[in-house]
């Protein structure tokens, strides 16, 4: 079945149609402006301003055989190239039949990778041990300096003894330091979250994988928000220029696809230069303010010792995408109302930022970036439709029937529902059939509801009456369109 065909087949059903229309503009956007821009943004020299020290710390247990080791041991190398060694420090320390420091923070490149190919596997896992090397040596040489500190633990497997690991582990966070863990093999993801303290600061990978979840370590340590491969590491200014220009295509691509949903829901053209002009507009203003918040707000919680606050800089910016492309939606959806649309798009930004931290993190940049966002499009676009349909059910609306099997719903309220012949209409006729531009409206006024027809087309028909009060159960045929004035208990 064709996309086109599925659409079609679509066509009563809101919330879905919405969703797809939802998803394909956020990716189209992405893939057409979004990208582009990172690209053409992106920086060529590194420009990290803030310092850096990081201790690997890695298990060299008996169970890192079978090419676990190796890999991590080109992971790490591969890391070590892409840093600034102007401006970071690294450590490797590692735990297995001993726990040392293989070679202390350190700005010399020969001297991390000698340490890091000197790694053999051997003896079981006192991670416990290790986290307190690790700890010792950022407690003795940088927590007195102006310099973020960081430990990214690789390990396989669980710890002699874990509730020694987590003490050492708490140690560790109260002492201010970032404490990310990349897992692979037996590792226990639920224990490594209560050790990091949050979820998102802990990667799986499997074989094949391990420089990726070094990348997205990255990721956490230098405060981006969309990008996990932190071989550019950008200004505040520059992070925020990127951030804001992306989001805000994604918030134009969203909004336009919706309009062009409400539009082909409503059987109009599917975008008019009016309604374009005002959607890209208001969305690239709205997007800019959702990136610049959420990037703000991520590089203010970043450095926190109480981690789980880094989530809400993460999902603030969705969740505020969400709300202000809910909230547009009321100019475009008659008599929707702000608070159930602000609330709709809002619940969608959070569900759809949830997916795109997740499908971020498994896919990695372009790909993760890209799923994402069909993601965070398809549950705007969802939330958004499924709140104006929660509507619908608390009042009197307006039914409109095309065919047989293809209906229409309007939200009645102040805001008059136009039908004629014109694009400016919510309910179109055909001209040949002796409409005018504007035909009738209908409106409600206080708990009434009027059909009032327009002059030219009343005195064209001779009517001696040119308003109507409609009841529940009324209907008026139009052309080839019969409308009908229902409600929750007509539908019982």
């Amino acid at each position: 079945m064709t996309t086109f065909n599925l659409l079609n087949r679509l066509k009563n059903n809101k919330p879905l149609l919405f969703a797809i229309y939802g998803a394909g503009g956020c990716l189209t956007a992405a893939i057409l402006l979004g990208e582009p821009f990172l690209a053409l943004t992106k920086s060529d020299t590194p420009t990290q301003n803030e310092p850096q020290a990081i201790v690997l710390l890695i298990d060299t247990s008996s169970s890192m055989s079978d090419g676990k080791l190796t890999e991590v041991k080109t992971a790490a190398s591969k890391f070590i190239e892409r840093r600034n060694l102007q401006t970071d420090q690294i450590a490797v320390v590692n735990f297995g039949i001993d726990v040392k420091t293989v070679t202390p923070l350190t700005n010399n490149i020969n001297t991390l990778n000698n340490a890091i190919s000197s790694l053999s596997e051997q003896g079981s896992t006192p991670m416990a041990q290790g986290m307190d090397t690790a700890l010792g040596e950022l407690q003795t040489t940088t927590l007195n300096q102006n310099i973020n500190n960081n430990i990214i633990l690789f390990t396989d497997g669980i710890p002699d003894d874990p509730n020694f690991a987590y003490n050492s582990a708490l140690a560790t966070r109260n002492a201010g330091i970032k404490l990310i863990a990349v897992a692979t093999g037996d590792a226990d993801i639920n224990y490594l979250t209560q050790i990091t303290g949050d979820r998102s600061l802990v990667f799986y990978a499997n074989s094949g994988q391990f420089d990726q979840a070094f990348r997205n370590a990255e990721a956490v340590i230098y405060q981006q928000l969309v990008e996990s491969n932190s071989r550019e590491n950008y200004s505040i200014g520059d992070l925020l220029l990127r951030m804001s220009g992306w989001t805000a295509f994604l918030a134009m691509g969203i909004s336009l696809a919706l309009i062009m949903g409400q539009n082909r829901y409503m059987r109009l053209p599917l975008l008019t230069t009016k309604k374009g002009i005002i959607a890209v507009s208001g969305s690239l203003i709205a997007g800019t303010i959702a990136g610049t918040t959420g990037q703000l707000l991520f590089l203010i919680f970043s450095p926190l010792s109480n981690i789980a606050l880094l989530e809400v800089g993460r999902i603030a910016g969705w969740v505020i995408l969400g709300a202000l492309v809910g909230g547009g939606t009321k100019f475009f959806v008659p008599n929707l109302n702000l608070k159930n649309a602000l609330i709709g798009g809002t619940i969608g930004g959070g569900i759809g930022a949830s997916g795109f931290l997740i499908t971020a993190s498994i896919f990695g940049d372009i790909l993760g970036r890209l799923s994402g966002a069909s993601i965070l499009g398809f549950f705007i676009g969802l939330m958004i439709a499924w709140i104006e349909q929660k509507q619908l059910a608390s009042a009197p609306y307006l039914l409109g029937h095309w065919t047989p099997t293809e209906q229409t719903t309007y939200l009645l309220g102040t805001k008059p529902i136009l039908i004629g012949t014109s694009l400016n209409v919510e309910i179109p006729v055909n001209a040949t059939d002796g409409f005018t531009p504007i035909t009738a409206k209908i409106f409600k006024e206080g708990e009434n509801i009027i059909m009032e027809f327009n002059q030219e087309y009343a005195m064209m028909k001779k009517m001696k009456k040119t308003t109507q009060d409609l009841k529940i159960g009324d209907t008026r045929k139009l052309g080839q369109i019969t409308i009908e004035v229902k409600d929750k208990t007509a539908n019982q």
